[in-house]
């Protein structure tokens, strides 16, 4: 079985080094299931997504930590002076209440040293909101080694975001795209329906539920009143249009890359990015460069425009997605970000997630591998 736990930086990093070995928990109901050669996938708390993915060797029993501490190595443990060790230090994190009744336990651990892969932005868009539809995602994830999977619907499948769009509807493309039978469909009371049946299921990956919103600042205001109730795992604002025109659609160079000059695209692009970010909305930031799908490219140096990204991201804590659906969904050379984008948010210290944009089953993963990779500076 595969468990997830969260750690604070500093033992996070002592497992990372190879300087603990152990790991102290409260013998609680969930505790209970693990068993030796099970795999614990421990989270930074700093970045959920800086995962060690580790191997249960052996499960050390004890019925207060005075015995565990009594009893087990504690250098392995996570104490460098072991002569200030006190078990009273456990007392932070669990209740004496806590340790009378369930024990505590101390699980030797090995580190694998497997990538933790995840595809951070898949869609449900063109099948029903069902398990079976979700399985078929989750399966083909299983089968390509992928660690967690992140579904998130765009909000132009609710009815609740329809007023969102209506923008779009001034030019006669959009307004037809907009009738579509997948748009305006489903109810978010369909999706937390799907969701709590899935969340009851014994999935072998991780599956997270969110939503990809259509953010424009002429919106927000109307958005910040959607979003308040919303209750999902994440949100994920992104960019599609620019001046009120989708800029990555088949009709877009007809509406907007024949009409506008390609700097201003980019600025306006780039201005209701960081508006994104400002707005306090989302967890993360969607293929932050799409734009550049066309092969278009503006005629100044963007460095400027990414460190003030990095920034507003950061402030916000938002992460950032390397998408692949640029690449095998578009065509586009860049296997997600571009060189230049990706080496200034790891220059900023921006928090990453790979993202391959499954619009169907069989693209779950796609590019996941290599996007992890440079994500890691591992090539």
């Amino acid at each position: 079985m595969r468990f997830d736990m969260n750690l604070g930086e500093t033992a996070f990093l002592l497992i990372k080094e190879g300087r603990k070995d152990i790991e102290l928990r409260v013998n609680d109901h969930k505790r209970q299931k693990i068993q030796v050669s099970d795999l614990i996938f421990f989270h930074s708390l700093e970045n959920e997504y800086d995962v060690i993915k580790c191997q249960v060797k052996a499960i050390h029993h004890f019925n207060d930590f005075k015995q565990l501490y009594e009893n087990l190595p504690l250098d392995r443990c996570g104490y460098e002076d072991i002569a200030s060790a006190s078990y009273k230090d456990m007392y932070e994190y669990y209740s004496e209440e806590q340790i009378r009744e369930y024990g505590v336990i101390g699980i030797e651990i090995e580190k694998t040293d497997d990538l933790y892969l995840v595809d951070g932005h898949m869609h449900l868009e063109y099948g029903p909101l069902s398990v079976e539809y979700v399985k078929e995602f989750a399966d083909e994830a299983i089968r390509k080694g992928l660690d967690e999977i992140d579904i998130l619907d765009h909000t132009h499948r609710f009815k609740e975001f329809e007023g969102c769009y209506q923008h779009l509807k001034q030019y006669d493309q959009q307004a037809e795209w907009l009738k579509q039978p997948t748009k305006f469909c489903n109810t978010l009371d369909d999706y937390y329906e799907l969701i709590e049946k899935v969340k009851k299921m014994d999935f072998p990956i991780k599956i997270k539920f969110g939503l990809e919103v259509c953010y424009t600042s002429n919106t927000e205001d109307l958005l910040k009143k959607i979003l308040k109730d919303v209750k999902l795992d994440f949100l994920t604002g992104a960019i599609h249009s620019v001046n009120s025109i989708l800029y990555d659609m088949s009709f877009s160079k007809d509406l907007l890359w024949d009409r506008y000059d390609k700097n201003d695209i980019y600025k306006m692009y780039y201005d209701e990015a960081l508006s994104c970010a400002r707005s306090s909305l989302f967890d993360r930031f969607a293929h932050p460069d799409q734009i550049k799908m066309f092969n278009i490219y503006p005629d100044y140096d963007l460095t400027e425009t990414f460190n003030n990204l990095s920034q507003e991201l950061n402030n916000q804590n938002m992460y950032a997605e390397n998408n692949t659906g640029c690449h095998y969904r578009y065509g586009h050379e860049d296997i997600g970000i571009s060189d230049q984008l990706l080496k200034i948010f790891k220059n900023n210290n921006v928090k990453l997630i790979c993202a391959s944009d499954a619009h169907k089953p069989a693209h779950v993963g796609s590019f996941i591998l290599e996007a992890t990779k440079r994500n890691r500076g591992i090539f």
